[in-house]
């Protein structure tokens, strides 16, 4: 089962802004009309139940976005860049990936809604947007801005409302079989489930996801017998069965260790309601001691400080999936717990210390000036306004020279320049464009 995957997005660029002036027969001499230019596409993730694992991600996990389009003349502004929807299946944890190699939580995702994770680039304004009464023949237009590019990591959490914990070979994908219409491997051998299995239950009107985690080895918490990916899934489960094989040597003991496992992995896990279940009430041994595994269950548990409820209020069911025998009183005390504890499918206090990263901003603004610093005898402003300015523009046009001169004095870095003793024929550069002072 594909669980967890890297991907890649880039999204578009915005398209630049024109530079135009209106020319007709009778208008020779129009004023500007050059269009800005269109959004870049921006990607979205998107919650699908039709899908259960990362699969379809794990070899084509690189996305690039189309670029919005330039504008052009008579004002025509260019066309958005398609957005992307990439479907993953519910319970579906976003990370976003930095430089340093640590991850900032950016998503859970357990609706349709979609969440972006990548905000496309905004189109540039082309010169009709930078008339006024002081500059009637605007020679600059604005370069798109460029798209948000993002290393996502995705981990997969299933979501279900009853998650089957128990060792190895203790009868789980028999007792899901039976329950539901789920159809998992049944076999006599250890490790027969390398994979959560999801079925749905029905009883007594009311319908729940059950779900079966591969078998746990005492270790589990720290990754033996693959524990971390399995216990991983377990985590959105709202109630835990134990269940505990009838013909163990020691089922007091496969109980207390399983307990440890999902305290150890997550504490949060091990304070959920818990039902205990002891399977193979069919064989004559389990049949036969079925007082005394209860009484051994119920000393164990009184010796547990953090188990969620006390010996007496534990509930303990003899089952046998292959007989029947059981089964409804364990699913109907099942139904009745779901029934009081919140459906939200997921734990909220999961991410409550985890900062939500904001991705995107669908507002125009100007950003201050950085400044400039000196790199040997030029000049070298930073400022994304300017640079977005002299990407496109005629340095050898007076005209665009002043104007640049115009948004410099505006933007407050003329100033700058000047108290830091810029002379005039003194090398300036804006992003890959050098002018001289004057």
């Amino acid at each position: 089962m594909i669980d967890t995957v890297r991907i890649n997005v880039k999204a578009g660029n915005g398209g630049d802004g024109c530079i135009s002036f209106l020319r007709l027969k009778y208008q020779p001499r129009g004023g500007p009309d050059g269009g800005d230019g269109g959004d870049g596409g921006s990607a979205y993730i998107v919650g699908d139940n039709s899908i259960n694992t990362l699969l379809h991600l794990k070899f084509n996990s690189t996305f690039y976005l189309e670029r919005g389009t330039h504008g052009k003349g008579k004002n025509q502004r260019g066309g958005n860049g398609k957005d992307r929807h990439i479907p993953v299946p519910m319970g579906t944890v976003v990370w976003r990936m930095n430089p340093d190699g640590s991850k900032d939580f950016l998503a859970d995702i357990t609706s349709e809604q979609p969440v972006l994770i990548a905000q496309g680039g905004q189109g540039g304004w082309g010169n009709a947007r930078f008339v006024s009464s002081t500059n009637q023949e605007p020679m600059l237009s604005e370069s798109g801005k460029k798209g948000d590019y993002s290393v996502l990591w995705l981990e997969l959490k299933l979501l279900a409302d009853v998650g089957l914990l128990a060792k190895p070979n203790a009868g789980k994908s028999t007792l899901i079989s039976r329950c539901s219409a789920a159809k998992p491997k049944v076999a006599d051998y250890p490790f027969t489930t390398v994979e959560p299995v999801l079925g749905v239950v029905t009883h007594g009107g009311q319908d729940f996801v059950m779900m079966e985690i591969p078998g746990l080895l005492e270790g589990a918490h720290r990754g033996i017998g693959l524990g971390h990916q399995f216990l991983r899934h377990a985590e959105r489960a709202r109630v835990y069965v134990h269940l505990i094989d009838g013909q163990s040597d020691d089922p007091a003991g496969d109980f207390v260790m399983l307990n440890r496992e999902l305290r150890e992995f997550s504490p949060m896990l091990a304070a959920k309601p818990q039902i205990v279940a002891v399977s193979k009430l069919d064989t004559t041994e389990t049949y036969e001691l079925q007082d005394v595994i209860e009484e051994e269950l119920r000393k164990a548990i009184a010796g547990m400080e953090e188990y969620p409820s006390a010996p007496e209020d534990t509930p303990i069911h003899f089952i046998s999936a292959v007989s029947g025998d059981g089964i409804d009183g364990l699913l109907g005390q099942l139904a009745g717990i779901l029934s009081e504890a919140p459906r939200t499918g997921l734990n909220e206090s999961e991410w409550e210390d985890e900062p939500v990263i904001a991705i995107g901003d669908t507002t125009r603004r100007e950003r201050p000036p950085l400044g400039f610093y000196l790199d040997g005898d030029v000049y070298v402003v930073e400022s994304e306004r300017l640079e977005s300015l002299t990407g496109r523009a005629d340095m050898r046009d007076y005209r665009v020279m002043l104007q640049l001169w115009r948004e410099m004095t505006r933007l407050g870095i003329a100033r700058q320049l000047e108290e830091a003793g810029i002379e005039p024929g003194d090398t300036i550069r804006i992003g890959n464009a050098e002018l001289e002072w004057f």
